[in-house]
């Protein structure tokens, strides 16, 4: 079945490199392309052909980014599929366009033998969900899976945290959707002197990152327990998980940011890793902030073995927040984020609340910034507070 793809992109060789690699294929008719400079001219490219399935689409471009573009396309045109092509090192944007409705991504310089995979993919999943459109028996089979979805998920997530003297601890978790990508999970370890904590987000949204984020905490629950009386527990735990989601599911093409940490009751001594997640606030007793900052990369991406375990310490009367980034990616009607430095403020000003306090205020603090603006991305949210 032939297909059209627009690719978005301001560097002038890359028309001719891909009608080039496709171009038996375009000969075949079973693809064409459409191409656009910026995502202004995208966008008037869209408005005139309706027959385009496929968006392949640079991040840094003149007069509209790929980002800005993949917003207004998600939101003018939902059956479109969009890949996001981005430098390896680019895992910020990556991510956003990820959370913000991108289908797949493709790296820098461009491998066009997975280039074509990802496409007839894409075109594969574009062509499922118009079929899905077409009855309404079909749409209320999906609306139940979806329900059945949901309830699966929240049974993986704790359905209580651990009550320990001296500490609080408190979570909050609300998808955007039915099914969700964030996960987070705290339990006791071994003889109960040790906490682990969990918090991250899956890349995408919907079933697959749902199913997904299962996967990862279901790994690292297990793999956290089995290496209990190990020195290296951290560390052999994170690699682990990592190891078997790029060895097992690697065309996935998932990952996930993650925050997985152990904490000693009695010391207040935290190890962690960091996979390239939002950097968790540490505040101390008289209001300070410190960042825990990545200590490797994100988890499932690449095979790698560049994790490495970071030390803190939580003394009498600080507090650990850690969060995912549908908190300050919240919006208003203005489509204002309420942004990092709004979060570190309000932390500086409400860190001596208890641990359920501090999420409750932030809560109402998120839902007057959005004003009835929907949310888009899930919001998952970890406070662990030492008592003075």
């Amino acid at each position: 079945m032939s297909y059209k793809v627009l690719v978005v992109d301001d560097e002038p060789d890359l028309e001719l490199l891909v009608r080039q690699h496709f171009r038996r294929k375009i000969r075949a008719d079973e693809i064409s392309f459409v191409f656009a400079g910026n995502g202004k001219i995208a966008l008037e490219k869209l408005a005139e052909d309706s027959s385009i399935d496929v968006m392949m689409s640079d991040i840094n471009m003149p007069l509209m980014d790929g980002l800005t573009l993949l917003n207004a396309v998600i939101e003018k045109y939902p059956l479109l599929r969009s890949i996001i092509v981005s430098a390896y090192g680019d895992m910020k944007n990556l991510r956003t366009a990820m959370n913000n409705g991108a289908y797949d991504f493709v790296t820098k310089p461009i491998d066009f033998d997975d280039l074509e995979i990802t496409l007839q993919k894409t075109h594969t999943e574009v062509v499922a969900i118009k079929e899905s459109l077409k009855t309404k028996e079909q749409l209320v089979v999906v609306r139940k899976e979806l329900d059945i979805g949901r309830e699966i998920q929240k049974s993986f997530l704790p359905t209580t945290i651990p009550s320990l003297e001296g500490w609080q601890f408190a979570a909050f978790f609300q998808p955007a959707k039915e099914v969700a990508g964030d996960l987070y999970d705290i339990f006791t370890l071994g003889d109960g002197t040790k906490i682990c904590f969990i918090l991250g987000d899956v890349c995408g949204k919907g079933v697959g990152s749902a199913l997904f984020m299962t996967l990862v905490r279901s790994l690292l629950h297990a793999f956290a327990n089995v290496n209990i009386a190990l020195n290296d527990m951290v560390y052999q735990t994170v690699q682990m998980a990592h190891d078997y989601i790029t060895t097992i599911h690697e065309e996935a093409n998932m990952f996930a940011t993650l925050f997985f940490g152990v904490l000693d009751k009695e010391t207040g001594e935290i190890e962690y890793i960091n996979c390239g997640h939002n950097s968790p606030l540490k505040v101390d007793a008289a209001g300070a902030v410190v960042e825990l900052e990545p200590t490797g990369p994100v988890l499932g991406m690449f095979p790698s073995n560049d994790f490495f375990v970071g030390h803190s310490k939580l003394e009498k009367g600080e507090t650990l927040f850690i969060y995912t980034d549908g908190a300050t990616d919240c919006t208003n009607s203005a489509i204002e984020l309420y942004g990092e430095e709004n979060l570190l403020q309000f932390i500086k000003d409400n860190y001596s609340l208890s641990a359920q306090g501090i999420l409750d205020e932030l809560m109402n603090t998120l839902v007057k910034h959005m004003d009835g603006h929907d949310q888009y991305d899930d919001i998952t949210l970890m406070t662990i507070k030492r008592e003075l």
